[in-house]
C-alpha cells in the first residue's frame, strides 16, 4: 500500500498520523525540525515543568480530553485551579498581573479592572460600554485579534489576548479564526452581542442549574510533551519519519509528490499540517 504523506510534525500532524495507522494505513511523517512536537516542548528543570509553547488547552474544548484519554493518559490529566490561579503578563519591564474577572479575555468585574495598572482608561471604559453592545448581523469569520479589537480595542489583544492564547495554541491572534478557536464567545456575540453581558448570562444560568463553574484549562502533569511524546510512540511501527524540509507538492500521476531540499516523495495523498 503506498503511504499517505503528512507535511508537518506538530500536535496537528501527530494526531493525523494516529488516525490513520490507527485505521492501518502506511504513512511518511516529514518534518523540517530534528524532534517532533511542533510549538508543544516541554523541559524539566530541577522538578519544575517549563513549557516552550502552549501550557495547555480549554477545557470546553472536549477533542484534547478525549484523545488523551485513548492514549492511556487521563490519570495525568489536571485542572486549572482558576480560583487561585494567577498570571502575569510583562508590560513596560515588570511583571503586571491579570487582573481578577477575566473569563479569558472577557470582564466580569468592575473594580479589579478598574484598578489594574495593566490597561489604560481609555480601554477599561471601552471595556465597560461593551457591556450594552447588542446582536449585529452575521459576519465573515474573523481573526481572534480583529474579534477582540472590535469588542475592547487594540490593547486588549495586545495584553490579554496574545499572551494568553500564546498559553494554549501557541500562535498569533493574527492567523487564529475565532471560530476555531473561540466558537463559545463567537456564539456569545451572535445571541447577546457583548461578550461581557453573555458570559455573565452563562454563569448565572450554570448556577440556576446546580452545576459546578467547569476549569478553564487542563494539562498533563509533566507537560503536554507527554501527548506528542504518546502519538509519537503510537504511530512509529507504521510511520516513516523524515526529516527535511517540504518545498513544494505537485500533482503527478496517481498522485502527488512532495519536494524536499533532500529529494522527494510520491503519495496517493497528502495532509498538510503546517502555517
Amino acid at each position: 500500500m503506498a503511504a499517505t504523506a503528512i507535511i508537518g510534525g506538530g500536535i496537528t500532524g501527530l494526531a493525523a498520523a494516529y488516525e490513520l495507522t490507527k485505521a492501518g494505513a502506511e504513512i511518511v511523517l516529514v518534518e523540517a525540525e530534528p524532534r517532533l512536537g511542533g510549538v508543544i516542548e516541554t523541559e524539566v528543570v530541577e522538578g519544575c515543568v517549563l513549557e516552550g509553547g502552549p501550557d495547555s488547552f480549554l477545557a470546553a474544548k472536549p477533542a484534547a480530553e478525549e484523545l488523551i484519554r485513548e492514549l492511556g493518559l487521563g490519570s495525568e490529566l489536571i485542572s486549572s485551579l482558576d480560583e487561585q490561579r494567577v498570571t502575569y503578563v510583562v508590560r513596560g519591564g515588570r511583571l503586571v498581573p491579570l487582573p481578577d474577572g477575566l473569563m479569558m479575555m472577557v470582564p466580569t468585574r468592575v473594580l479589579p479592572l478598574a484598578l489594574s495598572p495593566l490597561l489604560g482608561w481609555g480601554t477599561k471604559l471601552r471595556m465597560g460600554l461593551e457591556y450594552f453592545r447588542r446582536p449585529r448581523p452575521a459576519v465573515r469569520d474573523r481573526s481572534v485579534a480583529e474579534f477582540i479589537a472590535d469588542h475592547y480595542g487594540q490593547e486588549a489583544v495586545d495584553y490579554l489576548a496574545e499572551p494568553l492564547l500564546a498559553g494554549v495554541y501557541g500562535g498569533s491572534p493574527d492567523r487564529l479564526s475565532v471560530e476555531s478557536v473561540l466558537t463559545r464567545f463567537a456564539e456569545l456575540e451572535r445571541t447577546y452581542g457583548s461578550l461581557t453581558r453573555g458570559v455573565l448570562a452563562a454563569r448565572r444560568a450554570a448556577r440556576a442549574r446546580g452545576g459546578e463553574t467547569a476549569p478553564l484549562f487542563r494539562t498533563l502533569k509533566n507537560g503536554l510533551a507527554q501527548l506528542t511524546e504518546e502519538l509519537e510512540k503510537r504511530i512509529r511501527p507504521r510511520a516513516r519519519i523524515v526529516h527535511a524540509r517540504a518545498l513544494a507538492v505537485e500533482a503527478c500521476d496517481g498522485g502527488y509528490r512532495v519536494v524536499l531540499d533532500g529529494g522527494e516523495i510520491q503519495a496517493p495523498g497528502v495532509i498538510l499540517a503546517c502555517p
